[in-house]
């Protein structure tokens, strides 16, 4: 994930990561980054929201249409953009 956040050339703080599994959740903590799940990586809801999980979404167009209420918000809202 430090490899992706340099090649992107943004802080551990201004990244979100989007992930489907525990394992996805870990990564991100590790590097500071905040991680959304979307449920298509057969973890239950509860396992992923256990696990530290910013916010959970059954799928990629309840990510879409929640995104106003994610970290990713926030960090356009900071940037004077529009998610």
């Amino acid at each position: 994930m430090e490899v992706a956040l340099q090649r992107a050339g943004v802080t551990a703080a201004r990244a979100v990561f989007v992930g489907d599994t525990v394992w996805d959740i870990r990564a991100a903590r590790r590097a500071g980054v905040s991680c959304l799940c979307v449920r298509s990586g057969g973890i239950a809801r509860e396992e992923l929201q256990a696990e530290g999980a910013a916010a959970v979404f059954d799928n990629p167009q309840q990510l879409v249409d929640d995104i106003h209420r994610t970290p990713i918000a926030a960090l356009t809202a900071t940037a004077g953009l529009t998610p």
